[in-house]
């Protein structure tokens, strides 16, 4: 199920939220401070990335989880 069907979420909340997660820097031993700022261009492209991850929905947790979550639910509800 997406993100949208269940929090009610805009893509423009969801490209803020990415935004807000995803870091600015990777790490690089060779560089000073064993830091490196990422280009403007692959940082966005990381961005809208995160963005469609946020909108999808799903990903979260993995598939064996979402088994044991579905048996969880069967045995409350039935």
């Amino acid at each position: 199920m997406s993100t949208f069907a269940v929090f009610g979420m805009t893509l423009d909340v969801a490209k803020t939220e990415a935004r807000k997660k995803t870091a600015g820097t990777r790490k690089n031993a060779k560089a000073p401070g064993g830091v490196e700022p990422i280009p403007e261009a692959e940082w966005l492209e990381l961005v809208a990335k995160r963005t469609e991850k946020i909108m999808g929905g799903g990903g979260y947790g993995s598939p064996a989880l979402a088994a044991v979550r579905r048996a969880a639910v069967r045995r409350a509800i039935h």
